[in-house]
């Protein structure tokens, strides 16, 4: 199985805020890029369910979202974690999530998504919801595919892309940029590697330090 790359917050206010400390930075693991699963309330009204990825759990995380879930329910933990077995997870309601981020498996299967939403009848019937639901079961949960790289935003469909997806790009390409730079501490000092990061990420325009004299000689500091 491919190893999912979807993180979660959750807005402020959520039910889980006693024990989302066990979290780092608030980010909650999923399953999938987006709510996969549908159940039907009392009234038939249809609820779409985040899963939360069991496989991506600490031991601590996973009894407490337990323990936490029969005490709202008031049912049994063990009743709890069997039906998140069953189901790869911990359902979670779409209406507490606030934010995601996702690697290459989250970016393309968010892609077959909105390529579903633009084939698909609309509102799309049962019948085709359930042939995609079955298809990212089959390749992504149940199966081993594989996502295309990416390495770029140019990697990113046009439809997913962001102001915060480009500006996490950029700053990708500036720690690369400085990373496989040979610089010495006076040049971290003076800001060069910044410098020279934005000139390889931005060619169309030229970035230099104010003031910086390129024969200036470093070990004239020390006379």
């Amino acid at each position: 199985m491919t190893k999912h790359d979807t993180w979660v917050k959750l807005k402020p206010g959520n039910p889980y805020e006693p024990i989302i400390d066990l979290f780092p930075f608030g980010m909650i693991p999923m399953r999938d890029p987006f709510p996969l699963e549908r159940i039907a309330d009392a009234e038939d009204q249809q609820i779409a369910l985040w899963i939360i990825d069991l496989e991506r759990l600490k031991s601590s995380q996973a009894v407490a979202i337990a323990q936490f879930i029969a005490l709202l329910r008031n049912a049994d933990p063990l009743e709890v974690t069997q039906e998140a077995m069953a189901k790869g997870g911990f359902a979670m309601r779409h209406d507490w999530i606030d934010s995601m981020q996702c690697g290459p498996e989250g970016i393309q299967r968010q892609k077959e998504l909105a390529d579903f939403f633009e084939t698909a009848p609309q509102p799309p019937s049962a019948r085709a919801y359930q042939e995609f639901y079955n298809s990212q079961h089959e390749r992504w949960i149940e199966g081993d595919e594989v996502p295309p790289p990416i390495n770029t935003i140019e990697d990113v469909d046009p439809r997913l892309r962001t102001p915060e997806l480009e500006q996490h790009f950029k700053m990708s390409q500036v720690e690369s940029a400085i990373t496989q730079g040979n610089y010495s501490v006076f040049d971290f000092l003076m800001g060069q590697p910044m410098v020279d990061a934005l000139n390889q990420i931005d060619p169309e325009n030229s970035y230099s330090l104010v003031g910086y004299d390129d024969e200036f000689d470093e070990d004239e500091i020390y006379e």
